[in-house]
């Protein structure tokens, strides 16, 4: 038989391995129990929060793998357990919504980018009734500054992370931030946004929070996320980028997208 075939019949042997993978694993998915909506939280009936997980990021993967015969399970745990728990690769397989760093690409394979977000600052009017003087983004090193353990914050190039203080969720910042804790903190504005449309606290309606947009700043791009050490996690790569390309040309992923974002 020619070296060709023989090439291509070992290829397509392979890709068909690969499909058979997927197919007949069930996917597990976790993100953040803290919610990251729009793109991923808890369902909420007469304000009272339920155990159903919704937002974009789950549309988009509910999609995506319903489309190819594919069953999955997502569950919300502590973020950096989480992240532990999917570079394992045992438990879980895949996270719907992240951010890139070199420790991160280390550690994981990526998806193309399916959203992307813009970075604001917040602070207390109370604290400091004049605003802060942000010019450019390393100007916040020159404020106590807070955030959430184990985000990267991959598009705050200019600060010391290590100068953080960190808390668990976005109320505690905010507690932190009127106790004199911190003095500013620098969050995704749909997300923060997000937290007020589904109840968490209305922060957008807050007459004491200051907000201004992060100047310096690139956008905040968002990625899925994937095993290294299960053969699970490249072919759900593969599938996933596939899939993203399909909803791209055909409009259904902008469209996904606004149903959650006002334009």
């Amino acid at each position: 038989m020619p070296y060709y075939l023989v090439y291509l019949i070992a290829i397509f042997c392979s890709a068909l391995a690969s499909a058979e993978i997927v197919v007949n694993s069930k996917v597990k998915i976790c993100d953040d129990v803290a919610e990251w909506p729009p793109f991923t939280y808890f369902k909420r009936v007469d304000k009272t929060k339920t155990a159903e997980v919704q937002g974009f990021s789950v549309d988009l993967i509910k999609t995506i793998l319903t489309r190819n015969n594919i069953k999955y399970e997502i569950d919300l745990l502590p973020w950096k357990r989480c992240l532990h728990e999917v570079e394992k690769g045992d438990q879980y397989h895949m996270i719907l919504n992240a951010t890139k760093n070199k420790e991160r690409e280390s550690a994981y394979y990526f998806s193309e980018s399916i959203y992307q977000t813009h970075y604001f600052y917040f602070y207390s009017k109370k604290n400091h009734p004049t605003g802060l003087d942000i010019r450019v983004q390393s100007d916040l090193n020159n404020y106590k500054i807070g955030g959430i353990h184990g985000y990267a914050y991959s598009a705050l190039t200019e600060l010391d992370k290590n100068k953080m203080s960190r808390t668990v969720d976005y109320p505690s910042l905010l507690k932190m931030l009127y106790a004199g804790h911190i003095e500013v903190f620098a969050e995704d504005f749909e997300a923060i946004a997000g937290m007020s449309e589904i109840g968490v606290y209305n922060f957008m309606n807050d007459p004491q929070l200051g907000m201004a947009v992060l100047p310096d700043t690139e956008d905040n791009k968002f990625y899925m996320i994937f095993t290294k050490r299960n053969p699970l996690g490249q072919e759900l790569r593969l599938l996933v980028n596939k899939e993203l390309m399909r909803l791209q040309k055909s409009g259904e992923l902008r469209k996904m997208l606004s149903n959650y974002l006002r334009p």
